[in-house]
C-alpha cells in the first residue's frame, strides 16, 4: 500500500505533467499557423493565357492564422495589390474553395498570396436568375456573353423552343434584368441583341440523347438551383422531368458554369437510366451561307453565319468543344453540326459551349472565331500548373 501523502504527490505531479504537455501542444499548434499561403501559377505553353480562373481548395488555407472563409484576401505578390476573388459553394452549405483570375504570359509564372482580411467589394461580372415573367426562362451572363434555357412554362406557347439561346453583347455591363424589363431585346439598343434563332433544335450548343438520326428532347427544365452567383463565377443546376429514350426512362440534370471574361460555358449533363446512351452535342445550322468547322483533332464543331433580324445585326459564331473519348462520332446533318458521344458505362458528360459576335469587337470573321475555339481546346488539354505552399 502507498501512503496517502505519496498518492497525493503523484497525482499532483501527473496533473502538472498533463498541463505542461497541453501547453506545449498548444504552442506547437500555434507555431504551425501561418500568416499567408502562396499560390504559384506557371504557364509552360508558348501562348498567353488571359482571364484564367485559379481555384484553391479552402482545405489548403486552414493553417492561415485566424482562418475564416469569408475573411480572405488574394494579393499579387509582386505588386501587393488586392485581386478580386470569390468564395465558391457549389450549392453546398459550407464553402468549398476560393477563386480569382489572372493573365499569364507565355513561358512565365506568377505568385499570389492569400491571407486573412476583409475583402473589398468587387465589381459583379456574372449573374443568373430564373425569369418567371417570361415563361420561366433561365438566363445567365458575364461581361462578354449572355444565354438562356427555356422553361417548362413555354411548352404550351406558340414560340416553343428547346435549345440554348445566345444573346450577343458589346458592353461589359450586365444586361439581363434591363433587357427583360424593356422587352425589346430582339432589337439592338446599342448594347447588343437577341438575334439567334433556336426553335426545335439544340441551338447554340445543347446536348441531348439521340436515337438513329432523331434527337430526343425532354420537356423543358422544370426546376433549378443556383449554386454560385458572382462576382466572378455563376453556376446553376437545371432538373428535367423523366422522359423516354428508346423505350427506357431517362432522368437528366445539367450543371452550367460561366466565369468572367470567357465566351464559353462549362456544362455537365448527368443521366440516370438503364443501359448506354448516345448523346448528341451540337449547334444549329441556319438557312444560308454559314461557315462550318469540323475539327476532330481539337474535338470541336463550330458555325458562323449572319445574325437573325430585319436589320444588319452582323455575324454570330457558336461552337462546342467536347473532351476526347474513344466513342466520339462527328456529323454534319441538314440541321446540326454534331459530336455524338456514347456514354458506355458513364453517366456524366462534360463539354464546353459558347458564342461570339462580329460587332463585339472581338471576332471580325469566322477565322477569328474558329481560332478562338481551337486555342480554347488546346488550353483545356494543357492547363496552368498551380502550386500551393
Amino acid at each position: 500500500m502507498f501512503s496517502k501523502s505519496f498518492t497525493n504527490s503523484f497525482k499532483f505531479q501527473l496533473l502538472a505533467f498533463v498541463i505542461l504537455s497541453s501547453l506545449m501542444s498548444f504552442k506547437a499548434l500555434k507555431k504551425t499557423k501561418i500568416s499567408s499561403v502562396s499560390v504559384i501559377i506557371t504557364n509552360s505553353s508558348s501562348y498567353n493565357r488571359n482571364a484564367e480562373t485559379i481555384e484553391v481548395p479552402l482545405t489548403s488555407l486552414s493553417k492561415i492564422n485566424g482562418f475564416k472563409s469569408n475573411e480572405l484576401i488574394v494579393k499579387n505578390a509582386k505588386t501587393g495589390k488586392e485581386v478580386p476573388s470569390q468564395v465558391i459553394y457549389n450549392g453546398n452549405t459550407a464553402p468549398q474553395s476560393i477563386i480569382f483570375q489572372t493573365n499569364v504570359k507565355a513561358s512565365s509564372n506568377q505568385t499570389f498570396s492569400i491571407s486573412k482580411g476583409i475583402p473589398s467589394i468587387y465589381k459583379v461580372k456574372t449573374y443568373c436568375r430564373q425569369v418567371p415573367e417570361r415563361f420561366d426562362d433561365f438566363a445567365w451572363e458575364n461581361d462578354k456573353v449572355a444565354f438562356r434555357f427555356y422553361g417548362e412554362a413555354l411548352e404550351s406557347q406558340s414560340g416553343m423552343a428547346k435549345g440554348i439561346d445566345f444573346w450577343v453583347k458589346r458592353t461589359t455591363d450586365l444586361v439581363i434584368d434591363k433587357w427583360y424589363k424593356l422587352d425589346n431585346y430582339h432589337n439592338d439598343n446599342g448594347e447588343g441583341v437577341d438575334a439567334y434563332h433556336v426553335g426545335m433544335t439544340l441551338g447554340a450548343g445543347n446536348a441531348e440523347p439521340i436515337v438513329g438520326d432523331e434527337i430526343i428532347f425532354p420537356i423543358n427544365y422544370s426546376s433549378y438551383k443556383v449554386l454560385d452567383n458572382g462576382p466572378i463565377r455563376v453556376s446553376f443546376k437545371l432538373m428535367y422531368k423523366p422522359f423516354l429514350v428508346n423505350g427506357k426512362q431517362v432522368t437528366e440534370t445539367k450543371i452550367v458554369t460561366l466565369d468572367a471574361g470567357s465566351q464559353m460555358n462549362k456544362i455537365t449533363n448527368n443521366y440516370k437510366t438503364d443501359g448506354d446512351l448516345n448523346i448528341s452535342i451540337g449547334v444549329t445550322k441556319h438557312i444560308g451561307d454559314g461557315k462550318v468547322r469540323i475539327d476532330r483533332s481539337n474535338n470541336l464543331v463550330a458555325y458562323w453565319d449572319k445574325a437573325d433580324g430585319k436589320v444588319d445585326n452582323g455575324f454570330m459564331g457558336v461552337g462546342v468543344v467536347v473532351p476526347f473519348s474513344k466513342n466520339q462520332e462527328f456529323k454534319d446533318t441538314k440541321q446540326h453540326l454534331l459530336i455524338i458521344d456514347k456514354l458506355a458505362g458513364r453517366r456524366n458528360l462534360t463539354y464546353y459551349q459558347g458564342g461570339g459576335w462580329s460587332k463585339s469587337g472581338n471576332f471580325n470573321s469566322e477565322v477569328a472565331w474558329f481560332n478562338y475555339l481551337e486555342n480554347f481546346s488546346k488550353q483545356l488539354k494543357h492547363p496552368l500548373k498551380v502550386l500551393i505552399k
